[in-house]
């Protein structure tokens, strides 16, 4: 007698529960208006994956949407070298359209930001992984106006195969209004290939990216005193530029990275999974033409993202799984410039003072299990959504040697519910959204050594923070309306949302923070 497998006997009984009319994961509907873009992802799963061949399967009509909004941030739950306030103006255009076989999406947006309160970061880039960060102690508005540019092009070689490839590029620049004066030129570029293999059921693909970065500060007084910078060499150790009057620092990074894309799918049944890596190296540099090196960061993360979609009826089940391992490793260099005096000539020479390699360290460790239920109308509309997440962080920095300097380490454990209804006045939907969030410290430890140039309260307080338990809460409201049909304009559409934390009883003392944002546009 053949034996009863117990796992395909849980399994078909749990499909038979979920099953009423499934539709075929290739023939979920598009839905109207600002879904087509909120729900890409969830119609097209592979969009959502870092390989740019998958557009070629959106095969919707053109559509396009522009909007504008505006933000606010003010939080005391917040590491040292971030702002303690935030307010953003932006603006941007996105768009789908094909070109015979050619699938094409483009986006370009503007933001127009403003930061009080950051200390000892003047690089206005503020979840930096590099500990090699030049700042100074005085606290003044940082203005950053910025411009993000995308552009994806998918092409289908064949039935089975299909290539695509994105590029991705941002220019920024900042500045602070009061000595010591920071002036920032940012960019960065990205360029990413990839190809997918078509089996039938079974889908393969291949992507990899190479991307570079670029941070040039130049820092200026204009008053007729000099100042002090810092540079920072992680875990709140630093040593001094004193008495400037002109500094400049370069941040320049390269990296690269590789994924492996495979999907299944059968009878409204849609699996997905990527499996990533990702290599990121960052130099400090500073003096004439940046020859002396303050540090190199190398940043190595592994990541596997996994979906499981159930298509019934008008419903749709989502299982995700998301993990990832970050390692931090940065060399700790002190460079001197020296002149050689070679009787009639003389030249510049470089002197390496010390060079520590893997002086400062870190290790992040994420994981999380998420699910989501959503439910879609007659007209294609996400008429009700709902679901929640557990997710674990271990987080840990080392300085070595570790006797003689010191480090810390987190475990926290977070759990988030969410849920969503679509509501109908006249042509007018309007969907109410609320989620509630609560992180729990479960372990923590740290070991802090002072030096001489050492600055312990702003360890013990990102410790605090990293550790302090978290309730949070926000609300939304999408407010759309729909045009007639035939009209270039398809829909408008305004977005309001606020949230809220709260970290009571922290060693930091009793914390909260709180966003508001809203953003309005159009679907054409």
């Amino acid at each position: 007698m053949k034996r009863v497998n117990p796992v395909k006997i849980i399994l078909a009984a749990a499909i038979a529960i979920l099953s009423c009319s499934a539709f075929a994961s290739d023939t979920i509907p598009a839905p109207a208006g600002y879904g087509k873009f909120e729900l890409l992802q969830v119609i097209l799963p592979w969009t959502g994956t870092s390989n740019p061949g998958s557009l070629f399967e959106y095969n919707m009509p053109k559509t396009g949407l522009i909007q504008a909004g505006y933000s606010h941030d003010n939080s005391k739950i917040r590491l040292v070298q971030q702002p303690e306030t935030a307010s953003s103006y932006n603006a941007a255009t996105k768009g789908y359209m094909k070109v015979g076989d050619l699938s094409l999406f483009g986006s370009f947006s503007y933001s127009n930001s403003r930061f009080n309160g950051s200390e000892y970061n003047g690089t206005l880039i503020f979840n930096s992984r590099n500990p090699y960060l030049l700042g100074d102690t005085v606290p003044a508005m940082q203005v950053r106006e910025q411009f993000d540019m995308e552009g994806v092009v998918s092409y289908p070689l064949s039935d089975r195969l299909a290539l695509g490839v994105s590029a991705t590029y941002v220019s920024a620049v900042g500045a602070k209004q009061k000595d010591p004066r920071n002036k920032n030129n940012i960019s960065a570029l990205n360029i990413t290939p990839g190809i997918i293999y078509n089996m039938g059921k079974t889908k393969v693909g291949l992507s990899g990216s190479w991307y570079s970065t670029s941070n040039e500060i130049s820092y200026s007084v204009e008053g007729n005193w000099n100042q002090t910078l810092f540079m920072l060499l992680g875990l709140g150790y630093y040593r001094q530029e004193v008495n400037i009057s002109s500094y400049s620092q370069w941040y320049k990074g390269d990296g690269y990275s590789g994924a492996l894309q495979v999907s299944h799918e059968n009878n409204g049944l849609f699996m997905l999974a990527e499996l990533k890596y990702d290599h990121f190296k960052e130099e400090a540099r500073n003096g004439s033409s940046f020859r002396l090196i303050d540090g190199i960061t190398g940043t190595d993360d592994f990541s596997l993202q996994g979906l499981l979609r159930l298509a019934r009826g008008r419903a749709l089940h989502f299982f995700e799984l998301d993990a990832s391992v970050m390692t931090v490793s940065s060399d700790e260099i002190l460079q001197r410039s020296y002149t050689v005096n070679k009787g009639t000539y003389s030249y510049d020479s470089l002197a390496t003072v010390s060079w520590i390699e893997n002086k400062h360290m870190v290790t992040d460790i994420k994981g999380a299990l998420n699910y989501s239920l959503l439910v879609f109308d007659d007209n294609h509309n996400l008429d009700f959504k709902a679901g929640g997440s557990v997710a674990a962080n271990y987080f840990s920095t080392d300085h070595y040697p570790v006797q003689s300097y010191g480090y810390y380490n987190v475990l926290n454990l977070e759990a988030t519910l969410f849920a969503g209804k679509l509501l109908h006045l006249g042509k007018m939907n309007f969907t109410p959204e609320i989620d509630l969030t609560y992180r729990a410290n479960l372990a923590s430890d740290i070991s802090y050594v002072t030096q001489t140039y050492s600055l312990p309260e702003m360890v013990y307080h990102d410790f605090y923070i990293n550790k302090a338990n978290i309730f949070g809460g926000a609300i939304s409201l999408k407010l759309e309306k729909q045009l007639d049909q035939g009209k270039v304009i398809k829909s408008l559409f305004l977005i309001p949302e606020a949230r809220i934390a709260l970290a009571p009883g922290t060693e930091a003392g009793d914390l909260s923070g709180y966003m508001v944002s809203a953003v309005a546009g159009i679907i054409f």
